[in-house]
């Protein structure tokens, strides 16, 4: 890396809608930057078509070697797989980063693994789609939203500032947070909503085969449409997100359930009171 912070070769580790999405974003803003991708042959050939990346590999050693900065942009269970894996192959003074959903054990097994010359720093882009795939990549993905930063030991001052310039790059807003309070937070605001999504859809299709009605997804407007459009996400992701932060999502569950009672109870004996929560809804939707 040079003292600008240009990065004369980065690697994707994982081409999908967010590392392709990163590959197009680079590209966009600095055309000269040499991108590698690293996955599965046909992946790597679709990534090449839509110029995400310059050039592809399925050899792991073959990717990372010589990169200065390297974007672990898999499954959350796959990046702990490939931390280690990744180690020997990374120079000194390369910059890694992540694009996981849960930080705690990605922070954890990166201060385990690494190098003390190599610089991790986590990353979370909160951007993303129900979809899935390189095929749904988007250079402007990360325009204006957020990108969590979860900085450890293993991030000095100089990878710090490398990382915050990548993503003003994309046109992303950076956010720094402890790693657990990360996990806490994501919890509340991205886990949480998705569980809720598939058991909204879940139990208005169990009412619909109970009753042998098919009125009731007839009837859905762009409201439930709304609500529940997460509901299509990949459990693959989702998968290695419950399982790597399960007590959080469990803590957020109890609460919504608790707040949940709140309106049922207020519903139940005085709906009338059912106006503040309405307009204290109001407010904050407006606020964000």
């Amino acid at each position: 890396m040079d003292k600008e912070g240009d990065f004369k070769k980065i690697t994707i580790i994982g081409v999908g809608l967010i590392g392709g999405s990163l590959g197009l974003a680079l590209k966009e803003n600095r055309p000269n930057y040499k991108i590698i991708g690293v996955d599965r042959k046909e992946i790597i050939e679709k990534a090449i078509a839509r110029e995400a990346i310059d050039e592809g590999t399925v050899n792991l050693k073959e990717g990372i070697e010589e990169a200065d900065i390297v974007i672990i942009a898999t499954p959350v269970k796959t990046i702990l797989d490939l931390l280690p894996k990744i180690s020997p192959f990374l120079k000194k003074g390369c910059l890694v980063t992540d694009t996981g959903s849960t930080k705690g054990q990605i922070v954890g097994r990166a201060k385990q693994v690494l190098s003390k010359d190599v610089f991790f720093v986590g990353g979370h882009p909160m951007a993303g789609s129900e979809k899935c795939g390189i095929e749904e990549a988007n250079p402007h993905l990360f325009r204006n939203r957020t990108y969590i930063l979860t900085p450890t030991k293993k991030s000095n001052l100089i990878a710090i500032d490398k990382i915050f310039s990548l993503i003003k790059m994309i046109g992303a807003n950076r956010l720094v947070l402890d790693p657990l309070e990360h996990d806490r937070i994501v919890g509340a605001v991205s886990h949480l909503p998705q569980i809720i999504a598939v058991s909204l859809i879940n139990s208005i299709g169990e009412l619909a085969l109970r009753g042998k009605n098919t009125n009731y997804f007839r009837a859905i407007g762009e409201g439930f449409k709304d609500m529940t459009r997460i509901a299509s996400s990949p459990y693959k992701i989702w998968e290695d997100i419950c399982v790597t932060n399960q007590e959080n999502i469990l803590k957020m569950i109890k609460e919504f359930k608790n707040y949940l009672k709140v309106i049922e109870d207020k519903l139940k004996n005085d709906p009338g009171s059912l106006k503040e929560e309405f307009q204290k809804a109001g407010k904050l939707r407006e606020s964000i």
